[in-house]
């Protein structure tokens, strides 16, 4: 199973993000899986590096692959380093099968979404008011704040980082029925699961740095990861609005995991169709 780093990454004033990132795909050894700017933590994380995860200003993400799967060595190059202030670095394997086919997936998803409808779930919370905490994947007042600044200048779609931490023994289980129930209630607005991974912990054999994972054990750290599409900031918010969502999110998510962290982003290639479009 091939292994991705993903990279949450803070830089100086003076780097601008698209930049790096440009000079980071001209790099021969490596393939950017995903790019995108960071926007909005929806789940703040109680257990797992609460602190760096949410108050650190985030400029980028980026999923990143070596062309080569024996080469352990560092996927962002030393000269590109100085322009780093701070990151966070996961380690995960992912399917092959899903990195070969996620360019053609990914435009696929991307070239469906503006014509994908909302349910009217979201409506009916517009109407009578939202919960006062999204930590259980609610619609809260600051996500629907969220959602309206984000509408008026990038109305497209959304990708949606998750970092899972089960609970131990049962909650990967628990999970997966989560997960295949969500295909269906997530489909039909349009949201669509484009990779996920499980996390390789610290320790495992893979060369880790003072940038990379804590040295911690298995169980205190990250399990899983996944990048979620949906065609909007507002089908998501209309799916977590729905029924047929809160019932898998009570009976299957909620006593899955122990941590999460959920920070919604926009890919910088939809940032620039949707500013083209305005």
């Amino acid at each position: 199973m091939p292994v991705a780093t993903l990279h949450l990454l803070s830089f100086s004033k003076s780097t601008d993000p698209q930049s790096f990132l440009q000079q980071l795909k001209q790099c021969p050894d490596i393939k950017v899986i995903v790019a995108s700017r960071p926007r909005h933590v929806v789940i703040h994380p109680t257990i797992l590096d609460q602190n760096t995860l949410t108050q650190t200003p985030w400029d980028l993400l980026v999923l990143l692959a070596k062309n080569d799967p024996k080469d352990t060595n560092d996927p962002i190059p030393a000269t590109l380093r100085s322009a780093i202030t701070a990151e966070y670095k996961v380690t995960a394997g992912i399917p092959s099968k899903l990195i070969a086919t996620y360019p053609a997936r990914d435009a696929q998803l991307k070239q469906k979404a503006p014509g994908i409808p909302l349910t009217g779930s979201l409506d009916k919370v517009l109407r009578e008011g939202s919960k006062e905490s999204s930590q259980n994947l609610e619609v809260s007042p600051q996500l629907l704040d969220f959602m309206k600044v984000l509408t008026e200048t990038h109305p497209g779609p959304v990708t949606m980082l998750n970092l899972l931490h089960f609970h131990h023994p049962g909650g990967k289980e628990s999970y997966y029925k989560y997960g295949q129930a969500f295909i269906p209630v997530a489909g039909k607005r349009g949201g669509d699961a484009k990779l996920v991974g499980n996390v390789v912990p610290p320790g495992s054999g893979q060369k880790e740095d003072s940038r990379g994972s804590p040295d911690r054990p298995q169980q205190e750290w990250w399990n899983e990861i996944s990048i979620v599409h949906y065609p909007s900031i507002r089908h998501f918010c209309d799916m977590l609005a729905g029924d047929d969502y809160q019932e898998i999110n009570e009976k299957y998510r909620l006593s899955a995991l122990r941590d999460t962290f959920l920070m919604c982003t926009t890919e910088f290639e939809t940032q620039s169709t949707a500013t083209s479009k305005l």
